[in-house]
């Protein structure tokens, strides 16, 4: 069982940078990665919880790319942006281990961990489009709209 969501609503006011001008609709993946959107979520598997405070697109970017990594490779790992973690995932055979650096480890099936990262990417993209709507101008976020619907 996996379990990720967040909220819209905890990102704030959104970073938009160090100057509080950051463009959403022509920022790039960087910074839309890096530099904006921290709030709360919640990651839980069985055997672990990884949820706090952190960059939500950029987990929700890194969960997504995870799994379409396992698809073709046993290993895969994933580092938070400003030093919210490290995640390394193992596939063997249909289960996926994730562990996070003193956080322990937890085990999902593998199509469950890919279902999920691509519905919570698409739920993040949705999300912050709503709350900030010139985000939908975004082509880095039509690209990533597009990749959570499997265009």
């Amino acid at each position: 069982m996996i379990e990720l969501s967040f909220s819209a609503a905890d990102t704030g006011g959104a970073d938009r940078g160090p100057h509080g001008t950051m463009d959403f609709a022509t920022a790039d993946l960087y910074d839309l990665t890096y530099e904006a959107f921290r709030g709360p979520c919640t990651f839980r598997i069985e055997g672990a919880d990884f949820s706090g405070p952190g960059p939500v697109l950029d987990l929700a970017l890194g969960l997504f790319t995870a799994a379409g990594e396992l698809a073709e490779a046993r290993r895969a790992r994933y580092s938070a942006v400003g030093g919210a973690g490290e995640y390394h995932f193992e596939r063997r055979g249909d289960t996926v281990r994730i562990r996070r650096e003193r956080d322990g480890r937890g085990t999902v099936d593998y199509a469950e961990f890919a279902q999920a990262a691509r519905a919570f990417l698409g739920e993040v993209v949705r999300g912050l489009g709503e709350r900030f709507p010139e985000l939908r101008r975004n082509p880095e976020i039509r690209r990533l709209r597009e990749a959570a619907a499997g265009v």
